[in-house]
């Protein structure tokens, strides 16, 4: 074999190895594109999954609640250190509580007050949001003047079946105390006791819940009306 011819060989040889290791390159270049493709179409799905689950739960809609009596009470007990526990109630509640729910949805309906004051702390709680704002109207038995109105945090809920006497207990943040503090609606020398005073035309408008009763139940002993 002369010069040429094996100068020839050796390009001919140095081509073929060139195009082997293009080939070998292209080949890992796949494989990774293919498991990077792999990773971001698993990071999608995951994505609209999740996306779904968001646009659902926004879909979810919120009740309001409003309550009525007749004639209620508000307390006030010492605690100690100067400090009050406040709990409003009533023995002559309307026996239906109003539910409607927050825009854009436009529904209504009624629940039985015994099963809202039972299911207060699965209506509310630390897990969909704690514990409800709410503000309560009325008159006062003596003066007949409006006052009001109290704006509080619901913090707990009890009907007390043996006296037929629904009872929330009160308590307020900083910015609602500023409003109207729970101690101006105690006046000194307005009663008997100045601890209690009584109102009338009583009526409760609460925050909103994510659950809905007669969602829940879809029956009479929960719900006068479905939607």
């Amino acid at each position: 074999m002369d010069l040429d011819e094996s100068m020839n060989l050796h390009g001919m040889l140095t081509q073929v190895a060139a195009e082997a290791m293009t080939r070998r390159h292209a080949k890992s270049n796949n494989h990774r594109l293919l498991a990077l493709t792999s990773s971001c179409s698993k990071k999608l799905d995951k994505c609209k999954s999740d996306l779904k689950t968001c646009e659902k739960e926004a879909a979810q809609p919120t009740f309001l609640y409003t309550q009525m009596a007749d004639t209620c009470k508000l307390k006030r007990k010492t605690i100690g250190n100067g400090k009050h526990r406040y709990e409003w109630s009533s023995k002559d509640m309307d026996d239906e509580t109003y539910v409607f729910s927050d825009r854009p949805y436009q529904i209504a309906y009624t629940m039985q007050t015994e099963a809202f004051f039972q299911d207060f702390d699965n209506l509310f709680n630390k897990d969909n949001g704690g514990k409800p704002n709410g503000a309560i109207t009325f008159r006062h038995k003596n003066t007949k003047n409006f006052e009001g109105p109290l704006i509080s945090v619901f913090v707990e809920a009890a009907y007390k079946t043996d006296v037929g006497k629904f009872v929330y207990e009160l308590s307020q943040s900083k910015d609602q105390e500023v409003v109207n503090a729970l101690d101006e609606f105690f006046k000194e020398g307005d009663g008997k006791d100045d601890d209690m005073v009584e109102f009338e035309m009583c009526s409760l408008f609460i925050d909103a819940s994510e659950l809905c009763e007669c969602c829940l139940y879809g029956d009479d002993d929960h719900c006068a009306a479905s939607w």
